[in-house]
């Protein structure tokens, strides 16, 4: 599955806007409200697997992908992989916990 449908279909996420390079992904609790801890998860689950990604968000709860302007199809692939994993186990933690 594509790594935006993943996101747009998972319940911890509330919206994946960007242009171009730039994407943010907002987590959102089961109310929709803000939810900074799956962000924080995400975070975490993506510098396990060696993908750096930043957090930002008026309320902490955006995980924000910028790769370098020179970032190689094979970079972006692995990168696309390791949050699909990521994004997959915070789900699953959502869903769960």
């Amino acid at each position: 599955m594509e790594l935006l449908e993943m996101a747009k279909e998972s319940a911890a996420v509330g919206e994946v806007r960007g242009r171009g390079l730039m994407l943010g992904i907002e987590f959102v609790g089961p109310g929709r409200e803000p939810d900074p801890e799956a962000a924080l998860r995400l975070l975490e689950a993506c510098r396990e697997r060696g993908l750096l990604v930043g957090k930002g968000g008026l309320r902490a709860n955006t995980i924000r992908v910028s790769p370098p302007l020179i970032v190689t199809r094979e970079a972006a692939e692995e990168a696309a992989g390791i949050l699909e994993e990521a994004l997959a186990e915070v789900g699953s933690r959502e869903k769960v916990g």
